[in-house]
Protein backbone atom coordinates (compact mmCIF):
# COMPACT_ATOMS: atom_id res chain seq x y z
CA UNK A 1 0.00 0.00 0.00
CA UNK A 2 1.35 3.45 -1.11
CA UNK A 3 1.79 6.19 1.42
CA UNK A 4 -1.37 8.25 -0.41
CA UNK A 5 -3.74 5.21 0.48
CA UNK A 6 -2.29 4.94 3.99
CA UNK A 7 -3.37 8.24 4.44
CA UNK A 8 -6.26 8.14 3.05
CA UNK A 9 -7.38 5.25 5.50
CA UNK A 10 -5.96 7.23 8.22
CA UNK A 11 -8.67 10.33 7.00
CA UNK A 12 -11.64 7.64 6.54
CA UNK A 13 -11.27 5.54 9.06
CA UNK A 14 -11.31 2.50 6.99
CA UNK A 15 -8.51 -0.40 6.67
CA UNK A 16 -8.93 -2.02 2.77
CA UNK A 17 -8.67 0.67 0.80
CA UNK A 18 -7.72 0.75 -2.70
CA UNK A 19 -7.15 3.66 -5.28
CA UNK A 20 -10.37 2.22 -7.19
CA UNK A 21 -12.53 3.48 -3.63
CA UNK A 22 -15.45 5.86 -4.04
CA UNK A 23 -14.41 7.70 -1.05
CA UNK A 24 -18.00 9.25 -0.79
CA UNK A 25 -19.15 5.54 0.08
CA UNK A 26 -16.99 4.55 2.62
CA UNK A 27 -18.97 3.42 6.01
CA UNK A 28 -19.55 6.08 7.85
CA UNK A 29 -19.16 8.38 5.32
CA UNK A 30 -19.89 12.17 7.04
CA UNK A 31 -18.48 15.52 5.66
CA UNK A 32 -15.86 15.33 8.41
CA UNK A 33 -14.51 13.20 6.17
CA UNK A 34 -14.71 15.38 3.66
CA UNK A 35 -12.81 17.76 5.13
CA UNK A 36 -10.61 15.57 6.49
CA UNK A 37 -9.16 15.00 2.95
CA UNK A 38 -9.09 18.56 1.84
CA UNK A 39 -6.75 18.77 4.73
CA UNK A 40 -4.88 15.63 3.85
CA UNK A 41 -4.58 16.94 -0.01
CA UNK A 42 -3.02 20.41 1.64
CA UNK A 43 -0.98 19.56 4.30
CA UNK A 44 0.16 16.02 3.41
CA UNK A 45 0.59 16.31 -0.32
CA UNK A 46 0.93 19.78 -0.93
CA UNK A 47 -2.11 19.95 -3.11
CA UNK A 48 -4.76 21.90 -1.97
CA UNK A 49 -7.69 21.73 -4.10
CA UNK A 50 -10.94 23.84 -3.84
CA UNK A 51 -14.30 22.35 -2.55
CA UNK A 52 -15.44 22.77 -6.09
CA UNK A 53 -12.97 20.90 -7.56
CA UNK A 54 -13.17 17.75 -4.25
CA UNK A 55 -16.90 17.62 -5.69
CA UNK A 56 -15.87 16.76 -9.27
CA UNK A 57 -13.23 13.89 -7.87
CA UNK A 58 -15.39 10.81 -6.82
CA UNK A 59 -12.15 7.98 -6.12
CA UNK A 60 -8.87 7.70 -4.47
CA UNK A 61 -7.29 7.75 -7.73
CA UNK A 62 -8.79 11.25 -8.79
CA UNK A 63 -7.40 12.64 -5.38
CA UNK A 64 -3.73 10.86 -6.02
CA UNK A 65 -3.65 12.50 -9.65
CA UNK A 66 -3.92 16.00 -7.92
CA UNK A 67 -1.64 15.53 -5.66
CA UNK A 68 0.88 14.16 -8.21
CA UNK A 69 0.26 17.06 -10.25
CA UNK A 70 0.85 19.26 -7.21
CA UNK A 71 4.00 17.32 -7.14
CA UNK A 72 4.82 17.84 -10.84
CA UNK A 73 4.47 21.25 -10.95
CA UNK A 74 6.58 21.68 -7.54
CA UNK A 75 9.54 19.71 -9.77
CA UNK A 76 8.96 20.87 -12.81
CA UNK A 77 8.74 24.16 -11.35
CA UNK A 78 5.63 24.77 -14.29
CA UNK A 79 1.88 25.60 -13.71
CA UNK A 80 0.03 22.89 -12.43
CA UNK A 81 -2.70 22.63 -14.91
CA UNK A 82 0.06 22.68 -17.70
CA UNK A 83 1.41 19.19 -15.80
CA UNK A 84 -2.05 17.30 -16.87
CA UNK A 85 -1.36 17.85 -20.91
CA UNK A 86 2.58 17.98 -20.93
CA UNK A 87 4.93 15.30 -21.98
CA UNK A 88 8.37 14.68 -21.49
CA UNK A 89 10.30 16.68 -24.45
CA UNK A 90 7.55 18.77 -25.05
CA UNK A 91 8.48 21.63 -21.95
CA UNK A 92 12.20 22.43 -21.45
CA UNK A 93 11.98 22.12 -17.74
CA UNK A 94 11.46 18.12 -18.37
CA UNK A 95 14.72 17.55 -19.17
CA UNK A 96 16.52 14.34 -18.90
CA UNK A 97 17.99 15.11 -15.15
CA UNK A 98 14.88 16.70 -13.99
CA UNK A 99 12.89 13.46 -15.37
CA UNK A 100 15.30 11.24 -12.76
CA UNK A 101 14.31 14.06 -10.36
CA UNK A 102 10.34 13.40 -10.70
CA UNK A 103 11.00 9.19 -10.41
CA UNK A 104 13.34 9.40 -7.58
CA UNK A 105 11.20 12.16 -5.53
CA UNK A 106 7.60 10.57 -6.79
CA UNK A 107 9.29 7.06 -4.89
CA UNK A 108 10.41 8.81 -1.75
CA UNK A 109 7.21 11.36 -1.80
CA UNK A 110 4.32 8.78 -2.79
CA UNK A 111 5.98 5.58 -1.33
CA UNK A 112 6.01 4.05 -4.93
CA UNK A 113 8.75 2.00 -7.28
CA UNK A 114 9.36 2.25 -10.70
CA UNK A 115 11.58 -0.64 -12.38
CA UNK A 116 14.06 0.50 -13.91
CA UNK A 117 12.95 -0.33 -17.41
CA UNK A 118 10.11 1.30 -16.98
CA UNK A 119 11.85 4.62 -16.32
CA UNK A 120 12.62 5.79 -20.07
CA UNK A 121 8.59 5.24 -20.75
CA UNK A 122 7.59 7.36 -18.41
CA UNK A 123 6.40 10.65 -20.22
CA UNK A 124 3.31 12.00 -19.28
CA UNK A 125 1.37 12.48 -15.73
CA UNK A 126 -0.81 9.07 -16.64
CA UNK A 127 2.53 6.85 -16.63
CA UNK A 128 3.71 7.96 -13.27
CA UNK A 129 0.24 6.78 -11.77
CA UNK A 130 -0.22 3.34 -13.06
Amino acid sequence: MNKFIKSAANVLEVENLTLDTTFREVENWCSLMGFGLLVMMENDWLAPISIDRFLELTTLRDLEREAFASFFSRVLKIDREKVFTARRGEIPQWDSINHLRLVMEAEQFFGVSYKLEEIPALEKLEDFLR
